[in-house]
């Protein structure tokens, strides 16, 4: 097994970090440029395993695409009339790239496709997104667990779109993953959401996507969902917006060092629900400041403990729990009940390494409580989880004698996570 053994630098934190593209937004413009008419450049790309993963899935479903470099991907788009494809295609853990491709392959008249991917995967529910793909007329059979994958698909006939249901209350992928293949329903999409939709920030993005690539999606109250007949995507010049899930480690480190750090390349208005993570870290008492494209936020002498709902930020959920280990008092974090079917149960996950580092927590079915106190180091165990890995190397800004099992997990959203780190000056050392 290799680790990672983190150094704290003892000293004050002072830095600028330009931080990647988001993977959801890449994922998201992967998919419509694959989907629209002519040539589509992406610019300021994640560089993340996960997508990866759906480019190379992309190209065998037709899609001509060029990566002339990490942050550049040139797409010249099939008007989706994708190649009926016949043979397995593998994501590994990757749960966007499963979802969105479920959806697109259902669209495919003639192919046999079965996704597959990691162990954790087949573990991972797609039920809700498969039962309203086999209303619209497509044929997917379970090769494993029911409601899970690996899945066959092998629809002959192109989806219908009319009067369609979707259940909202396990993951938001399963319904961005149906608005992003709209153009292949036959007659458009008219869509009910069955009770309360999770996670609606990711919505969100979706829909502000497809405006940018030409399809105006009418949503109404995240309820009913409507893209009228004959929308296409259009192609274009994309810039892709910097990943704020992985800037709230960045300012994670400056709350627990009481140092600052400026993180380059963000939006500070957009979409993603993880934008508003620094907030959260305002309350804890640190400050913060931003420009048109940056966020800077300072920590103080002494964090101290809030109570939040982060169902709109669920993958900060972790970060701001390893914060709280530092805080007086108890932070009570809420509304987490889609992190128990992520890459591992997260819920439970922190709960068990933030003992190691020496702190307590109660667990509960949608919430966490971090009792703050005083940290020391510890080795944490990452359960095939880059947010379980990141998150807990935060601590290396304030305390000693980290040590992260199997740091590769991190190459799955934020490859360069470590050298980023050094630049903060927690020194990465590896071993075996």
């Amino acid at each position: 097994m290799k680790t990672l053994v983190l150094k704290c630098p003892h000293t004050p934190i002072a830095a600028s970090i330009a931080i990647p593209g988001s993977k959801s937004y890449t994922n998201r413009a992967l998919v419509m440029a694959a989907l629209a008419t002519r040539k589509s450049t992406l610019t300021s790309c994640s560089p993340s395993r996960d997508c990866e993963a759906l480019i190379a899935a992309l190209r065998l479903l037709g899609a001509t695409i060029e990566t002339p470099d990490t942050a550049t991907i040139i797409i010249e788009g099939t008007g989706g009339h994708f190649v009926p494809y016949r043979g397995t295609i593998d994501v590994g853990p990757a749960g966007t790239t499963m979802r969105f491709l479920t959806a697109l392959c259902a669209g495919i008249p003639g192919a046999d496709i079965i996704l597959r991917g990691s162990e954790r995967m087949h573990e991972r529910p797609i039920g809700a997104l498969v039962d309203t793909l086999r209303a619209s007329g497509a044929r997917i059979e379970y090769l494993g667990r029911e409601g899970c994958p690996p899945l066959r698909i092998t629809s002959t006939a192109p989806l219908r779109g009319s009067g369609l249901q979707i259940d909202g209350t396990t993951s938001s992928q399963f319904l961005s993953a149906i608005l992003l293949a709209s153009p292949l329903f036959e007659g458009g999409l008219n869509l009910s959401v069955v009770g309360k939709q999770v996670s609606t920030s990711y919505v969100d993005m979706t829909l502000q996507g497809m405006h940018e690539f030409g399809i105006s999606p009418e949503c109404i109250d995240y309820a009913s969902i409507r893209v009228s007949m004959g929308q296409k995507y259009s192609s274009r010049a994309y810039r892709v917006e910097g990943d704020a899930s992985g800037a709230s480690y960045l300012w994670a480190v400056a709350a627990v060092s009481g140092g600052r750090v400026t993180v380059e390349n963000i939006n500070p208005r957009s979409a993603q629900g993880d934008i508003e993570f620094p907030q959260l870290l305002e309350r804890m008492g640190c400050a913060v400041t931003h420009t048109h494209d940056s966020i800077t936020l300072s920590g103080p002498q002494s964090l101290t403990a809030i109570e939040v709902d982060m169902e709109l930020m669920p993958d900060t959920a972790q970060t701001l729990a390893v914060v709280a280990a530092f805080a007086h008092g108890d932070t009570v974090i809420r509304g987490l009940q889609t992190l128990r079917g992520k890459e591992t149960d997260r819920i439970d996950a922190v709960h068990r390494e933030l003992l190691k580092i020496g702190i307590t927590s109660t667990p509960g079915p949608d919430y966490l409580v971090v009792h703050g106190g005083s940290p020391h180091g510890g080795q944490i165990a990452t359960y095939e989880d880059h947010r379980m890995a990141m998150s807990f190397a935060v601590c290396a800004a304030a305390i000693d004698d980290m040590i992260i099992e199997e740091p590769h997990v991190v190459e799955k959203s934020f490859p360069n996570f470590w050298n980023v780190m050094t630049q903060l000056g927690c020194l990465c050392v590896e071993q075996r």
